[in-house]
């Protein structure tokens, strides 16, 4: 193999595909991106066998090859020069050097017949979506997934089809987001559970492309294809938890408050929170009281007061303040609604007037 491409085009798409590689003593290759220089084309590919990924670049061919190299360190080299705009790459014997005008290295490699293939989907059903709409879908309900791999079908993210939107869910059975995105065309016949480290690899691919990308849906995978870009991960086979019956129709106090004064509160209440990471919310529209509190034995308490709008009942809930201060990131408007049906029912939290992303989360009972 012998190629003359953009150093840092091709730096860009290794250190893509370098994020699937895994540390895999029984497979050493599966450590490795495979280069492939074919038909005036250089493809970089890699996978940890749950995701693959793959990115077509232009390149120079003066021959054709292909190797399989170290993805960590072929990422770190290529970083490490980076006032260099072009460089080359030549094989031989399994051995790659690489070489610029200031700078050459050799790196040794594995033979491609080693590498895994990468499956490519035929048929199953299927939507087109900007990559920024469905990374915006992700990063919005991750966070609520299950870290446990005991049940895989909560330590997952849940797509599915309602109408014109997709709806992005994730849970831990404490808390549960969940985000609407509107996209018009779509066809997904059955829900896909795809286990959340899987579609963290998926949406960081997906964040360095700004293109429309085609998403196939089978019972067994999800593949997105652009251009210059392919990613195939496994999806779980079970039944997701039918976790709308558990979102409240309606409440019995409301309360309203900008995200900034709460987020600045829930920072300095963690600093005196105990191991559950308990808060306090106390509000009482007749009084015109909202607060929150912490309390810890063995460091002391805070409270902090809100200037806000409230409706209803009084009520008095701890829950996790860390669960709350996570889904303020997922929300857009700069005034939060907060909804309670009483202290032994989960609290709802949405942005004012913005009806696609919802947050329930269970109080603390102890």
């Amino acid at each position: 193999m012998h190629i003359k491409c953009s150093r840092e085009t091709i730096q860009k798409s290794i250190a893509g595909a370098e994020r699937v590689t895994g540390k895999n003593l029984s497979l050493p290759v599966l450590n490795s991106v495979l280069l492939t220089a074919q038909n005036k084309t250089l493809t970089v590919r890699a996978t940890n066998l749950e995701v693959g990924v793959e990115f077509t670049i232009p390149a120079q061919i003066l021959k054709e090859g292909s190797v399989a190299l170290p993805g960590a360190l072929l990422a770190n080299a290529l970083g490490s020069i980076p006032d260099e705009p072009e460089v080359t790459l030549v094989v031989q014997n399994g051995v790659c050097k690489i070489t610029t005008k200031t700078k050459t290295l050799t790196i040794k490699g594995f033979t491609a017949d080693d590498f895994p293939t990468i499956p490519v989907i035929q048929g199953g059903d299927g939507f087109i979506m900007s990559s920024g709409k469905f990374t915006q879908g992700v990063k919005a309900v991750f966070m609520s997934a299950a870290l446990s791999d005991v049940k895989p079908e909560i330590s997952s993210v849940y797509l599915h089809q309602d109408a014109d939107s997709i709806i992005f869910t994730a849970t831990d059975s404490f808390r549960l987001a969940e985000k609407k995105i509107k996209q018009p065309k779509i066809t997904i016949s059955h829900g896909v559970i795809i286990p959340v480290k899987n579609i963290i690899e998926i949406m960081r691919v997906l964040e360095s492309v700004n293109e429309d990308v085609n998403f196939l849906v089978t019972k067994n995978q999800i593949s997105c294809a652009s251009k210059s870009m392919y990613v195939t991960s496994r999806v779980v086979q079970g039944v997701y938890p039918d976790y709308q019956q558990i979102i409240p129709k309606s409440h019995t106090t409301e309360v309203i408050l900008l995200k900034q004064d709460l987020l600045n509160s829930l920072k300095l209440s963690t600093l005196f929170s105990d191991k559950f990471n308990k808060i306090t919310f106390n509000v009482d529209p007749a009084k015109k009281v909202c607060s929150i509190s912490t309390k810890n034995i063995e460091i002391g308490e805070t409270q902090s007061n809100f200037t806000a709008t409230l409706s209803g009942e009084p009520v008095e809930m701890s829950l996790n303040g860390k669960h709350l201060f996570d889904c303020l990131g997922s929300v857009e408007r700069d005034s939060v609604v907060i909804e309670f049906n009483g202290p032994d029912k989960p609290a709802v939290i949405r942005g004012l007037g913005d009806p696609s992303f919802t947050y329930l989360t269970m109080p603390l009972t102890r």
